[in-house]
């Protein structure tokens, strides 16, 4: 398992090290590295541009919200009882 903790200085780096070992953690490498800056609005709507899913189609927004709809109905009768 890897425990990445960020934003410690070294003094915090050693403090997490000796409550690990204490766990019964064994510590291989510890490793100081700069936190990165928050993303901005435009970095995380750029973001989400990338990673969201697209398709063509023919059909309108209607036609397909309805087609979505019409693929959730559960046609089957079932008996249940309690």
């Amino acid at each position: 398992m890897t425990l990445v903790i960020a934003d410690l200085d070294e003094s915090g780096t050693q403090e997490i090290t000796a409550l690990a070992q204490k766990l019964g953690a064994r510590v291989l490498k510890t490793q100081l590295v700069e936190a990165r800056p928050p993303l901005t609005k435009e970095e995380r709507m750029r973001l989400v541009s990338e990673l969201s899913g697209s398709w063509q189609s023919d059909l309108t927004a209607d036609e397909l919200v309805r087609e979505i709809y019409e693929a959730r109905k559960d046609n089957s009768h079932r008996d249940v009882q309690f």
